[in-house]
């Protein structure tokens, strides 16, 4: 690194620590300093803005998806391997390992001289001639100080003509990384069984060295999108770039851009053309602005036609983009770091897939009406279980991965000195680092993504014959017997690390809507009330399987929602208030998009991993059977369907030099996110928002994982950030 890059660095360092700023850009503000004048026969306007935005943690905790934020990181766990004889439903005895694999034809006792192996990285009080120990998860916790820092440049050019006009927004972001983050570097761990070999199906920037920030890479492909070009600490795209053309009724878009339908704040029950970007700071923003840098564009094209004087008429045509989720080990990583995420945008062609949508809307004095049809891959996919093929045998330097790689040479047939390499590469499983290595992690884990741990591994096992088959593997029943094989598995592994893929399906969703302004006495709260109701009904919605099933799991989907909004004026010396009430039903899935079937496990959450945390600080001796303390309830869902409630107020002062907002967002099975604050416009060119988030995903107690809020419950954080405008 050059040192006028490395003094450039430091310098945006102190910009960030000295004005702590925060957040995201408000698309719809106002920008001033626009500069007009022509260009090319046209009149040609600019402007643009300069944004750091920081946030800091009050938890100081990092994210439970990524390495440095497990809440098994430095807890000794014990571990027995189960007997394959039995369907595992007992432990292995050392005296029995030997008969195990003699039944297969391999003389074992043999190969291995009697001579139990002696203990691996993360092991004491090896026992039972390796079978049994003692595992201590070796990854070093991390205290997080700066959940997100990020330095933006915008700028908005437009040309017109008349009837046409180019309107462009480019957009180039830049995030330090280490500057306040406590990174995982996977180069850390490269002498530990072998290293990380997960990148090899993708371009392999997410799984290589330290985080990768901003960049958007799918299986086969670096820069998938047309209109963006990105890297581990930078993103530069164009959401909008478009040639528009107005004449008479008729305006048509051509061009990359997204479609906003809808009114609700924080959901999106019309707004159904395109996917949200995640990777910035996902969606806890200034709640206010809807969504403004979050959702996606796409190339396309855009009709909107004034049929009559009551009657509009707007459809669209656009490439299909997805969602884009936070990357591995980053902050608001949602997807456990030990399972390797490949996304089929570019090898499944779904890049080559388009999504259709059509809106009528009609007003008639106080009442307004609306119907839409759209025709869509949905934007967050379904995942499922998918091969590694990664030919890398189980490690020697413990019994069982001995044990199995003499077996897989000398009954399947593996080539001398490739061990059980070949049959994992046909299973979702690699050995590698810092890995699962316990089934209280795997417990821990299905109910803190919302899926079924029993279901998944028995996919695994039945879905990936005959491969399963040959290692021994067996389908379970019962969470002892999954236990058990679980243990087993994790002990040879040394690490395992988990595969799946995104796939991405069609769905057809029709919705309607109706509003109306209510009439009161002047000044009155019912005066001028805006109410509006929304509803979506999709017949065949594909949702990621519970097990992680290679089908996906369709529904009939439906989504109500409710929103009434007022302008209020309550004194004479301020501006109105803005004040807004919400409502959303949805039948089988969270607001983020999963089954409800998988919400509510009690088994292994992250409250029992504290729990058990405590017992270890205490000397009180861990128990190496779980299930009798936390019982075996771990999908019992949500039958009712979600509720989430949104309270928010926006409140000017005079001149508009301050204004303060509030935002709730309340999800009734028992989270809740609150927002409060203020932004401040010292000049007419700059502007500062401050907002704090309070993220509590039991706040009536009970269950973590029966909200949504779950995911980002650590994420309590202020964020400031100072903005100029040009």
């Amino acid at each position: 690194m050059s040192l006028q890059r490395k003094r450039w660095i430091g310098a945006v360092a102190v910009l960030a620590a000295s004005t702590a700023t925060s957040t995201a850009v408000h698309a719809q503000g106002e920008m001033a300093g626009a500069v007009d004048r022509k260009l090319f026969g046209g009149d040609f306007s600019f402007n643009g803005q300069i944004r750091v935005e920081t946030a800091f943690s009050t938890t100081g905790r990092a994210s439970p998806a990524n390495q440095r934020g497990l809440l098994t990181n430095g807890l000794a766990l014990k571990r027995s391997a189960g007997n394959p004889v039995d369907g595992y439903n007992s432990t292995i005895l050392p005296q029995a390992v030997t008969s195990i694999f003699d039944q297969t034809g391999l003389n074992l006792g043999a190969v291995l001289g009697g001579t139990p192996l002696g203990p691996t990285d993360g092991v004491s009080n090896q026992s039972l001639g390796g079978l049994s120990d003692t595992f201590t998860r070796y990854v070093p916790d991390a205290e997080q100080i700066v959940n997100y820092h990020l330095f933006r440049f915008e700028a908005t050019p437009s040309i017109n003509w008349g009837a046409w006009s180019l309107q462009t927004r480019i957009r180039a972001t830049y995030d330090p990384g280490s500057l306040g983050y406590e990174e995982f570097n996977f180069n850390d761990y490269n002498d530990i069984n072998r290293g990380f070999e997960t990148g090899s199906r993708d371009a392999g920037r997410q799984y290589n060295g330290k985080p990768d920030y901003l960049g958007y890479e799918v299986d086969g492909k670096k820069d998938p999108l047309l209109f963006e070009r990105s890297g581990k600490h930078y993103q530069v795209d164009l959401p909008a770039f478009f040639v528009e053309w107005t004449g008479g009724d008729m305006t048509v878009r051509v061009g990359n851009q997204s479609v906003a339908w809808g009114q609700l704040l924080f959901f999106r029950i019309m707004d159904q053309a395109n996917g949200l970007d995640l990777r910035r700071h996902l969606f806890i923003d200034r709640a206010i602005e809807e969504f403004a840098d979050e959702r996606m564009s796409a190339p396309g094209i855009r009709f909107t036609w004034q049929a009559t004087d009551q009657i509009l008429v707007d459809a669209f045509a656009q490439q299909f983009i997805p969602t884009i989720v936070p990357n591995s080990n980053t902050t608001y990583n949602i997807v456990d770091s030990r399972f390797i995420l490949h996304d089929n945008y570019f090898d499944g062609d779904y890049n080559k897939k388009f999504n259709f949508g059509v809106r009528l809307k009609a007003e008639f004095g106080n009442f307004n009406l609306q119907a839409m049809a759209t025709s869509k891959l949905n934007q967050l996919g379904a995942i499922r279980w998918t091969k590694s093929n990664i030919n890398k045998k189980l490690p020697d330097t413990n019994t069982l991965g001995l044990a199995f790689n003499q077996y897989c040479e000398g009954v399947l047939g593996s080539a001398a000195g490739q061990g059980c390499g070949p049959q994992l590469a046909n299973t979702p499983f690699e050995s590698g680092p810092a890995g699962l290595f316990t089934a209280e992690e795997w417990f821990d884990r299905a109910g803190y993504t919302k899926l079924d741990p029993l279901l998944g591994l028995a996919n695994i096992v039945n879905e990936f014959q005959p491969t399963t088959g040959q290692l021994l593997t067996a389908a379970p029943t019962t969470a002892q017997q999954a236990y058990n094989e679980l243990n087993a598995f994790f002990i040879a592994l040394e690490g395992a690390h988990g595969h799946v893929e995104r796939n991405y399906y069609r769905e057809e969703v029709y919705g309607i809507g109706g509003g109306y302004v209510t009439e009161g006495e002047p000044g009155s709260l019912l005066d001028q009330l805006i109410i509006n109701v929304e509803a979506t009904y999709t017949p065949e919605r594909a949702f990621t399987d519970i097990g992680l099933a290679q089908a996906p799991d369709r529904r009939e989907e439906y989504q109500v929602g409710l929103v009434m909004e007022k302008y209020q004026r309550f004194s004479q010396s301020m501006p109105a208030t803005y004040m807004v009430f919400q409502y959303l039903w949805q039948k089988e899935s969270s607001l983020e998009g999963l089954l409800l079937d998988g919400y509510g496990s009690k088994a292994y959450s992250d409250v029992a991993l504290q729990g058990r945390a405590v017992q270890l600080t205490n000397n009180v001796p861990v128990s190496s059977n779980p299930f009798a303390r936390t019982g075996k309830e771990f999908t019992p869902g949500i039958s009712e369907g979600a509720n989430y409630v949104v309270l928010a107020a926006l409140q000017p002062s005079n001149a508009y030099i301050f204004e303060y907002s509030f935002a709730m967002l309340i999800d009734v099975q028992g989270g809740v996110l609150v927002q409060p604050a203020v932004q401040w416009k010292p000049r007419g060119n700059m502007t500062v928002n401050l907002f704090y988030n309070f993220i509590d995903a039991e706040v009536w107690g009970g269950n973590a994982n029966n909200s949504f809020l779950s995911f980002i419950d650590y994420a309590d954080e202020v964020c400031l950030r100072l903005g100029y405008q040009f």
